[in-house]
């Protein structure tokens, strides 16, 4: 006999299972809203307000200068100095050797800080420069350990060090900080009452390191490149602070790591100009220091870490090694800018924060913070060296187990292997399309004579799509009429993108089959377009843009906006807007470039940190108008903000209107 709970007389009886049921419903949303408002905490006005500022500043700045004509030597440079390095290192170190300068080899960060430790000597004062590699060995912390004094001379450095935090940014350690609550640690800590002003804030600190550098019985500085014909140290910086805490204590260490190495100092003018301009949108930084022998009244030791640097620049990975730590792919990243450097990163933040950290760190931090990226590629156009930052952290990613919520999708992906059928017109489709299910799906054969090919892809699978993909059939049987519909599932690139690299490959070589017949294949997703693009050339092609020569043009009584799918920004696809545009009139939007969020699967793993960034979508939206995007992650996005009406894949909008 089944127990039951009597409340009262006049609410119904709950069986002990429903109660149960019941009470972790609850406690699961309870924990939902909390978790939901601790993430809200994280993001941060602050740090996307300066990032935006800077991308701004940069892009004006690279325009004028023709700056981007630097980059083709400066990455030839950089490639071929990490090539070399160990015989570059050799050289270098033999000339420093000879120049009075002590160089000692780490190979972990542990030996470093020991090697360190023990030049110091009684050393009790010590004025350090902003240095990252410094920050991955935990030097700072592992000297007042000691009871050495460390005072960090950098402004953001000195900051963070005040509020016991990490840096936010490889340039701009500070950047998730207002003036306000700089002045509110200032007040508290130092008993000042200094309003929210830059340049009050700034006198103080100046005033108060003054004394610390004039004192200071030994100097920590970073270094920025290592040359080694002749060998040189080249350090940069905007306050000074590096000239001073490398020239006035006796003792100077210049910690720098094994990846820094170049082979001269000819042509790396080029090299600080990107990485100047890159960081902080300034042709030059307003300091660059050299050394390359000690001072009269120096010692001076340069201590150079490996941990695990080699085994990077040994492996798949190795494009990474050539990152200057310039921060642009931070500043131009929709997640960065939202939550910044401490929950999208550790001491290196980002995308390529990730990978660094998977070999200087630990892999299970690598992971947190890889999974944080949007494999969206805004970054890579903005990376000076041209590092593929979204292809290595897929790679990365295949030795990340991927959470249960999300393999099993991509499994249930993959699952088909691959049917084709044919378009005939006994079958009805001249005029229009057959309900989904109707046809049978038979194995690609290599006899066909047609020479076009339209891939569908998974997206449009899924029932929220079914009217797209029903356009889809419909402008097939319109305007190629004698194309043949692939109906194979995905082509590979979530598995891709999330490190299922076996199942990816798989996936290819499936379509590379398939395809084999056709001169071109059409594909109506903008994303699917851009992976197969990239990996089987020119015979891949974008639907949206195939139909432009068949239709005119038609001009909207309401506003018509254009979405950009993040991965149209680079390579063929960035001409799609240039092509619509010859049949649709678009209206101006400043965020048609911004990222929407969606990433996939992004907004399942992550659903606040999407939400956020598609929020950036909205403003100046009002009245009635339309919003056009060519992929279907995208358009099932920004319906989340604008509405279902009021957003329209590209080739179910041209064909609505052609047939108006």
């Amino acid at each position: 006999m089944k127990r039951h709970w009597r409340v009262n007389s006049a609410r119904p009886v709950l069986s002990a299972r429903k109660v149960k049921r019941r009470t972790l419903k609850r406690s699961w949303f309870r924990g939902f809203m909390g978790q939901r408002s601790a993430f809200l905490s994280k993001f941060n006005e602050n740090v996307f307000k300066a990032t935006n500022l800077t991308v701004q500043k940069r892009e004006k700045l690279f325009r004028g200068h023709d700056l981007d004509s630097l980059r083709e030597n400066a990455q030839a440079k950089r490639a071929m100095s990490l090539e070399n390095a160990d015989v570059l290192w050799k050289i270098s170190a033999e000339q420093f050797q000879e120049n009075g300068i002590t160089v000692f080899f780490a190979d972990t960060a542990a030996s470093a800080n020991k090697f360190i430790s023990e030049k110091m000597g009684d050393a009790k004062l010590i004025v350090k420069g902003k240095s990252l590699t410094t920050e991955e060995m935990e030097l700072r912390q592992f000297l007042e350990k000691e009871e050495r004094e460390v005072v960090e001379t950098d402004l953001g450095e000195w900051i963070i060090q005040q509020r016991k935090e990490l840096p936010s940014h490889f340039t701009a350690p500070a950047i998730h900080l207002s003036a306000g609550d700089v002045a509110q640690m200032v007040n508290r800590k130092f008993g000042e009452n200094l309003p929210a002003d830059a340049h009050a804030l700034t006198a103080f600190a100046r005033r108060h390191l003054r004394e610390k550098f004039r004192n200071a019985d030994a100097g920590i500085i970073g270094a920025n490149a290592i040359c080694a014909k002749p060998a040189t140290v080249l350090s940069v910086s905007n306050e000074g602070n590096v000239s001073l805490s490398s020239r006035l204590p006796e003792k100077l260490f210049i910690v720098t790591g094994w990846d820094r190495i170049y082979d001269s100092v000819e042509g790396i003018e080029g090299v600080q100009r990107l990485l100047s301009a890159s960081a902080t949108a300034q042709e030059y930084t307003s300091y660059v220091d050299f050394f390359r022998k000690p001072l009269p009244h120096q010692q001076v030791f340069l201590i150079v870490l490996d941990n695990g640097r080699k085994a990077l620049m040994e492996s798949v990975f190795s494009d990474g090694a050539r990152c200057i730590r310039c921060g642009a792919c931070l500043n131009i990243c929709p997640v960065y800018e939202e939550v910044g450097g401490h929950t999208f990163g550790k001491v290196y933040h980002g995308g390529i924060g990730a990978l660094l950290t998977e070999f200087t760190g630990n892999d299970r931090d690598a992971s947190a913070i890889a999974s944080y990226c949007l494999r969206c590629k805004t970054c890579e156009p903005a990376c000076p060296m041209g590092i593929p930052i979204a292809d290595l952290l897929a790679r990365l990613s295949e030795s990340h187990s991927l959470p249960f919520y999300l393999s099993l999708p991509l499994r249930m992906l993959g699952r088909r292997v691959g049917a084709m059928r044919g378009r005939q017109k006994d079958q009805g489709i001249g005029d229009s399309p057959p309900s989904s299910g109707t046809h049978h799906s038979s194995p690609i054969t290599h006899h066909s004579s047609r020479s076009v090919a339209v891939f569908i892809g998974c997206m449009f699978r899924n029932p929220l799509m079914k009217r797209e993909r029903k356009g889809i059939e419909s402008t097939v049987a319109r305007f190629f009429p004698d194309a043949q519909i692939l109906d194979s599932g995905c082509c590979g690139m979530p598995h891709f993108y999330k490190g299922q690299l076996s199942a990816a490959v798989e996936r290819l070589e499936i379509i590379e089959k398939m395809i084999e017949p056709f001169e071109t294949v059409l594909l109506p997703c903008s994303s699917g377009f851009a992976y197969l693009r990239e990996r089987f050339g020119d015979k891949i092609e974008l639907m949206s843009m195939a139909m432009v020569e068949k239709l005119e043009k038609v001009d909207s009584i309401s506003p018509v906006y254009y979405h950009q799918p993040c991965h149209l920004k680079t390579g063929p696809g960035t001409k799609e807007k240039a092509a619509l545009n010859q049949v649709i009139t678009f209206s101006s939007w400043e965020n048609e470039n911004r990222c929407c969020g969606s990433g996939g699967t992004y907004f399942v793993q992550h659903p606040f940190v999407s939400r956020k960034i598609l929020s950036r979508k909205e403003p100046g939206m009002d009245g009635k108008f339309t919003i056009v995007t060519s992929c279907p992650s995208c358009l099932l996005q920004l319906r989340r903000v604008f509405g279902r009406g009021r957003v329209a894949h590209s080739v179910s909008y041209m064909l609505q209107s052609a047939t108006k």
